[in-house]
């Protein structure tokens, strides 16, 4: 070899080296891409790749067999076919080098992007995967993503060579055309994977269902043509949305009949959209539209002879020449014939028609978008599936307008009604309706009525008497409306409904626990406090509240005579509650609950708590235990009483056993490290009084004689 021929080789191997030499390492870790974009230098050249002709040499010195000339660079991913100017259906093979900072300790797998058609992986000389048979003339895995497992010990520190065969099925197409190439640990491979198979079958089963919607609203009513139209697009839609995904390879679809299916459901798409407009408009008969007319009879026709041509035919390069040379242009009637349908609309400020032809451009530049990355001319993933969700919400808001307006009569009579019992319920609560077993108000008559077990829960703000007279009678209202503003809805979150307002107190009810009603209580006054917060701001003071909760069996039902009823509950509950609510000033505490209800809670422990006091009501002559919630005292509060919390239950003990001198000298102790605790000063004044005056005989617990 002459001298300079001997150069120049020396120069094209060591370039060819360096190219190779720099591109980026592996992480063994990670996935990592091996695209073009990602600094990685592709080769390819027409043929199989042959094993045996490999350069086993270790380290990283290039395979004199990709450095020939005839070899080319290429980008991945792309169409290969004009890159190496060859035709997609002859074979054809990638050549890549990369290098890996250290063995990988970990299973590792590769995902190669969507080949037309079928492919052999190659890594380091040895076979990892194939799909396809390469003897076949119908298509196999024509956009698949290949996820293959490299077997353990076959990749190695250093440089790391793949190979990968391919051949297509079309003319104008072959090789690693979209998606993206990566290598990395097989969970994350795998998993990244299957996520997107798991996203795209949720979001065809939606869109889907949408599709049946219409077709099921257009069985009911057969004479509203678009629906049927509509339907028809939009399940035309998800057929081809769906087969242009990797879930039918996942089911494990024969891939030649679905082609078929792919391309029929592709020929649907616009001609059904245009049936849709032109039913859903029903734009007045006239010579423009007589011409549109006929011209789409003729492209039905053209397109209906298509459809037939590929049912009949096993050549899959004639189905695509058909739609690309055939069935693309005879769509431009039918986009010709929308068009003037919708720009008549536009102009004349149809706002259904402003939002169906912002959804039907933005569809159509994205099937573009689709038909080009799927003819390998762009690189982009399946786009259509993602926005035919924009599409089929807007045409569904489109449809619901003209639902709207075509029954706008007994749309605005159901309306009225509507604001009738919606304005009942504010004066009836619904769920006291359900539990009279009624629908609706005008169903309930005078007398009916219902027992249940259930939580009653009374709230009242304290000093509120005083509070009010500082305030104007529209003051009055604005507060008492601005605070139950704030309550209202923590009760209904925690399935309670309210009952009645009695000025500023509340009446609720809870039908499922009274574990509800407690939690209710407690973001009452969690509602309170911050409301504080913000009264504080503007210089008013801060309000309190007292709650009392118990349970029991309860009489709902209604009351009155026929010009004027109300509903109403009736039991002895119902007034313990309400005393157990009053009793709350004199302890001082926020919220006190019956220890039948406290009973009934199951998960004691997320409450701080003791039990305060054992009392008959007035009306009464049976004793209930007091116990009190204190989770909604301020902090310094909270954590003295439950430091105490043990010592001031044996206090208790000694009260109740009738040891006053110890009991006081007890509460004595306990009120010297805190003095804030309003029932440590009852029990103190109690004691007083009965060592002053010893009762003849001590039950144990206080018998009130006032609410």
């Amino acid at each position: 070899m002459p001298n300079r021929l001997k150069g120049i080789a020396t120069l094209a191997l060591l370039c060819g080296a360096r190219l190779f030499a720099e591109v980026p390492v592996a992480a063994p870790d990670k996935v990592t891409a091996l695209n073009s974009a990602e600094g990685h230098a592709w080769v390819a050249k027409a043929g199989f790749y042959k094993p045996a002709a490999l350069n086993e040499k270790r380290g990283k010195e290039i395979p004199e067999s990709f450095t020939t000339p005839a070899y080319s660079s290429v980008k991945v991913p792309a169409n290969l076919a004009p890159q190496l100017n060859i035709s997609g259906l002859e074979p054809a093979h990638y050549a890549l080098q990369f290098q890996v900072a250290a063995v990988p300790t970990l299973p590792f797998a590769i995902r190669i992007g969507e080949i037309n058609d079928r492919d052999r992986v190659y890594l380091n000389g040895r076979l990892i995967g194939a799909t396809g048979d390469f003897t076949s003339n119908e298509p196999q895995a024509y956009d698949k993503v290949r996820t293959y497992a490299i077997p353990a010990g076959l990749m190695r520190a250093g440089t790391n060579t793949l190979v990968v065969d391919v051949q297509g099925v079309l003319e104008k197409e072959s090789g690693i055309y979209r998606d993206r190439v990566e290598i990395g640990p097989a969970d994350k491979i795998y998993g990244a994977y299957y996520l997107e198979n798991l996203w795209s079958s949720l979001a065809l089963v939606a869109y889907l269902t949408f599709g049946l919607y219409f077709l099921l609203f257009f069985i009911r009513r057969r004479h509203e043509r678009e629906n049927f139209y509509f339907a028809v697009f939009a399940i035309a839609l998800v057929v081809y949305s769906g087969l242009h995904t990797q879930i039918k390879y996942e089911y494990g679809l024969q891939l030649y009949f679905w082609k078929r299916v792919q391309y029929l459901a592709l020929f649907l798409l616009v001609p059904s959209f245009y049936y849709f407009i032109r039913n859903y408009y029903k734009p007045k008969r006239a010579l423009w539209l007589k011409i549109i007319d006929i011209a789409t009879y003729t492209a039905n026709a053209i397109i209906a002879g298509v459809g037939v041509a590929v049912c009949v035919s096993s050549d899959v390069k004639l189905w695509d020449h058909l739609q690309n040379n055939i069935v693309t242009y005879t769509w431009l009637i039918y986009i010709v014939g929308m068009a003037i349908v919708l720009i008549r609309e536009v102009v004349r400020k149809n706002k259904d028609a402003i939002i169906m032809s912002v959804s039907f451009i933005i569809l159509l530049v994205t099937m573009f978008l689709d038909i080009l990355s799927g003819q390998a001319k762009i690189n982009l993933p399946p786009l259509l599936t993602y926005v035919f969700i924009f599409f089929i919400l807007s045409m569904a808001l489109v449809l619901a307008n003209r639902f709207v307006r075509l029954h706008d009569e007994t749309e605005e009579l159901n309306e009225n009604l509507e604001k009738f019992n919606a304005a009942s319920r504010r004066f009836v609560p619904f769920e006291f309706l359900k539990m009279l077993d009624k629908e609706s108000i005008l169903d309930v008559n005078l007398g009916d009525q219902v027992q249940r077990d259930m939580a009653v829960l009374f709230s009242d703000i304290r000093g509120f008497t005083s509070l009010s007279e500082k305030m104007t009678p529209k003051e009055n209202f604005d507060f008492i409306n601005s605070y139950l503003d704030k309550v209202g809805p923590v009760i209904r979150d925690h399935r309670g409904f309210i009952d009645k307002y009695i000025g500023d107190a509340v009446m609720a009810l809870f039908p499922s626990s009274a574990e509800d009603a407690l939690e209710a209580a407690l973001a009452m006054h969690e509602r309170v406090r911050i409301w504080n917060d913000r009264r504080a701001r503007h210089d008013y003071a801060a309000i309190r509240i007292g709650i009392g909760i118990h349970q029991g069996r309860v009489m709902l039902g209604t009351i009155g005579e026929h010009q004027r009823m109300d509903g109403t509950v009736i039991a002895d509950a119902v007034n313990l509650a309400s005393r157990i609510e009053s009793l709350t000033k004199n302890y001082g505490a926020g919220t006190l609950i019956s220890d039948i209800s406290w009973n009934t809670v199951a998960n004691k422990s997320q409450y701080e708590w003791r039990p305060v006091d054992r009392v008959a009501v007035k009306g009464k002559n049976e004793p209930v235990d007091l116990i009190e919630i204190f989770n909604s005292d301020h902090d310094e509060l909270r954590k003295l009483k439950q430091r105490q919390k043990d010592t001031f239950s044996e206090a208790l003990q000694l009260y109740r056993k009738g040891s006053f001198a110890d009991a006081k000298s007890a509460f004595l102790q306990l009120a010297a490290e805190n003095p804030q605790d309003k029932t440590l000063r009852l029990y103190l004044e109690r004691l007083e009084r009965n060592i002053q005056y010893p009762p003849k005989e001590w039950l144990g617990f206080e018998v009130l004689t006032e609410k």
